[in-house]
């Protein structure tokens, strides 16, 4: 569950707010709310793997692991993002207007959020056979693969973002001569 409501919340923080810092701080209650739910299932007995899972160092270095790629999401695309719109010249600048944006993506995310906990608790019951060998459900899996294939895509943008910017950067600095890479 937990890396699936970590990209989700990731994606909606890192499109809505421009503030990389802001918006990785957006993910981190929803992400720890999901992770709580996710804990008390499995404590208590609803979830396929055994009660005994969450007491293992592996399931926490797993979720720190998956929280780091959902703040990762975040900030990369606030930044990607960011540089788009202030290209454009549209940014929203440090203003009021950032305030604005970081406070509806905290409403969407804890509204959301709230729902999803309420729906899982109330269609929780008890599992009577625990599979210590389970396969990832279907929904982790789709979860890992989209923070890992979000984590490389936003990084090859912000790499290439970064050199196209050093490179406008350059080629200001000296207007009489061309610069790899550039058409004049």
């Amino acid at each position: 569950m937990t890396p699936l409501a970590g990209f989700v919340a990731a994606i909606i923080a890192g499109w809505i707010i421009r503030d990389p810092r802001r918006a990785a701080a957006a993910v981190l209650v929803p992400f720890l709310a999901v992770l709580g739910v996710q804990t008390w299932s499995l404590v208590a007995g609803h979830g396929n793997n055994p009660p005994s899972t969450v007491h293992g160092v592996s399931y926490w270095v797993v979720q720190v692991i998956i929280l780091a790629f959902a703040l990762g999401i975040a900030t990369q695309l606030a930044i990607v993002l960011r540089a788009r719109t202030a290209g454009a010249g549209n940014g929203d600048g440090d203003g009021a207007g950032a305030s604005r944006r970081a406070l509806q993506a905290t409403a969407v995310l804890l509204v959301l959020t709230a729902a999803w906990v309420i729906g899982f608790v109330l269609e929780s019951k008890p599992v009577l056979h625990h599979n210590t060998s389970s396969p990832l459900p279907w929904y982790g899996l789709v979860g890992i693969l989209g923070c890992v294939v979000s984590v490389v895509v936003l990084t090859v943008l912000h790499i290439r973002q970064r050199r196209a910017s050093a490179r406008q950067k350059l080629a200001a600095a000296s207007p009489g001569t061309a610069v790899a890479g550039s058409r004049r």
